[in-house]
């Protein structure tokens, strides 16, 4: 592909020796180029990556505070707008096995045969910052954007996630769904077992949804006991089918100390596809969150959509 985008074999081959990560994209942000020391520092070859848009959030870039920067103040989109080139010492990517890596990068423009190109150099902070300073830098990132009891991203994240999702959606037209899941019946085991016991329950159910949503899926806490999942999905099958599968994970999975108690901790949860006439990025959720509510109604440990009823 990079061959017919007009990228030489003696440039890629020279692009490939150099041990930063390095990407080139056309002006409308499609990748045409992933190096071999971009896939040693994110995971993913570049049979993954080329033919996709930067901006689809693969690496989610983001900046100390947890703002994702492929949607709101991209530099290598303003370096193909104006030129300008871009070095940022503080940037956040999410490598292919869920690792938050602290990078540098520098973003240029060049044309070639009458096409203009992006170009992203992204290297590992620590080789230029040393090794404990980039630990800090990660450290303050990973408290701006983390929910302390459970590790998913907090509440601050996902409000963000949301309005860049939902900016996203009516810029580009890509379609995306809320889940929102509470936990059943986390009375009962604080009432029981303690509070101690409660809190390790919610982080029972988020190391579950940790490991069950996709790779470019968002899981975060709402708050308490409730946790909200961003996926990209087109259809109500395809939510319906999603969701179900996350509530008979957590059904399935066995929280010890509840059940010896004879208790079980299971969720209910609901979903909503976001909309054209939704206002705001909280219509979607909000809707979600009134599905769940009915899927308590229906007897908890249940999933249902939006408008739809039951997801079983």
């Amino acid at each position: 592909m990079a061959e017919e985008q007009g990228i030489s074999s003696a440039f890629r081959h020279v692009l490939d020796a150099i041990s930063d990560g390095v990407y080139v994209t056309g002006p409308d942000r499609t990748i045409v180029y992933w190096s071999a020391g971009a896939e040693r520092i994110t995971g993913y070859s570049s049979a993954e990556v080329v033919g996709h848009r930067c901006d689809e959030n693969l690496l989610g870039h983001t900046d100390l505070d947890g703002t994702r920067i492929c949607l709101s103040g991209c530099p290598l989109q303003d370096c193909l707008d104006t030129g300008q080139e871009h070095t940022i010492n503080e940037v956040f990517l999410r490598r292919k096995d869920g690792e938050r890596l602290p990078v540098y990068v520098k973003t240029a423009v060049f044309e070639l045969d009458g096409g203009r190109y992006g170009v992203e150099i992204f290297g590992e902070l620590e080789s230029v910052a040393g090794k404990e300073l980039a630990g800090r830098i990660q450290e303050l990132s990973d408290s701006a954007v983390s929910d302390p009891l459970t590790g998913l991203f907090n509440r601050r994240y996902l409000d963000a996630a949301l309005a860049q999702h939902f900016a996203m959606f009516k810029r580009l037209g890509r379609r995306y769904g809320v889940i929102q899941v509470d936990i059943d019946e986390v009375k009962a085991v604080n009432d029981q077992l303690g509070h101690l016991t409660g809190d390790e329950a919610i982080k029972f159910v988020a190391d579950v949804l940790s490991e069950s949503v996709r790779e470019m899926d968002v899981a975060a806490r709402f708050g308490g006991d409730e946790f909200v999942v961003i996926c990209a999905l087109a259809s109500n099958a395809d939510l319906v089918a999603y969701g179900r599968r996350l509530v008979r994970i957590v059904h399935d999975s066995r929280f010890a100390a509840a059940e010896e108690a004879g208790l079980r901790v299971t969720v209910s949860a609901g979903g909503a596809l976001v909309a054209a006439d939704d206002p705001d990025e909280r219509a979607a959720l909000a809707r979600a969150d009134a599905a769940m509510y009915a899927a308590k109604k229906q007897g908890r440990d249940d999933f249902a959509i939006a408008g739809n009823g039951s997801g079983r």
